[in-house]
């Protein structure tokens, strides 16, 4: 089960195990909240294609205690049921993750290389093996058939926090607790409800990290062509083995 804190993106922090039966507490969340996320979540869920731009900051707390923050920024592209595309630009450098319906493309154009590997043909069972190949995808909630999962399963503690001021906006502002971790979403509402920025707070790490992702640039009728998904490598690119060129390590892992 995909937890919340995979919405951003990439956002590869794994929150602590949920309760066991003997030691959750009531569930109590204020229904404005869960209808407000609900909106959003079914708009995900019923959009046939979408774009949406995620700029990411995120600690690394050092053996010794001080945190380091980094960035991200990485453009995604969905086209259900089984094209994705992910853009993204960090303190390691640039790269691009290609899914065509059967192949997984990951190119480091700084290096020239790229790597490859069949995939299933759905969405949610490819999320499932490049995490397997220490790869976590930035904004994965937001790109999987049932976004909401964690909504009911994880999400213990709920409060609707009024309408608070966000780049030129005024924006539902939303509070949720999970095992491990607080978080805060903004939501803009109208027609078209989205995501503008999450915070989360990993309150039993060492430290207590933070991790925020700002969202924008919205599409959800984004002018697409076959060829945006699929791998044709440069010349002079080089092939490599996925999986020793690209788990993640130290920074890299928010």
């Amino acid at each position: 089960m995909r937890n919340f804190h995979r919405i951003i993106i990439g956002a590869m922090l794994t929150l602590s195990p949920v309760l066991n039966a003997e030691t959750i507490p009531p569930r109590v969340v204020d229904p404005a909240a869960d209808r407000l996320m609900e909106r959003v979540c079914e708009q995900l869920r019923s959009a046939p294609a979408f774009s949406v731009r995620a700029d990411i900051s995120y600690d690394d707390v050092l053996t010794s205690g001080l945190k380091v923050q980094y960035s991200r920024s990485s453009d995604v592209v969905l086209d259900r049921p089984n094209h994705l595309r992910v853009d993204s630009e960090s303190d390691k450098g640039e790269r691009t993750f290609l899914y065509d319906g059967k192949t997984i493309t990951i190119y480091d154009p700084d290096h020239n290389l790229y790597a490859q590997v069949p995939a299933p043909d759905t969405i949610d069972a490819t999320l499932d093996q490049v995490e397997g190949y220490g790869v976590t995808m930035p904004l994965e909630d937001l790109v999987t058939t049932e976004p909401c999962e964690w909504l009911e399963n994880d999400v213990w503690d709920g409060y609707y926090g009024g309408r608070h001021y966000l780049d030129g906006s005024y924006l539902h502002h939303l509070l949720f607790r999970v095992d491990g971790a607080d978080f805060q979403v903004w939501i803009e509402g109208g027609g078209v409800p989205v995501l503008r920025k999450v915070i989360i707070d990993y309150l039993e790490r060492e430290g207590r990290p933070r991790y925020e992702a700002r969202l924008s640039d919205w599409n959800f009728r984004p002018s697409l062509k076959e060829g945006d998904f699929i791998f044709t490598p440069p010349e002079g690119a080089d092939r490599i083995e996925f999986r020793a060129a690209y788990v993640a390590e130290g920074g890299d892992r928010p």
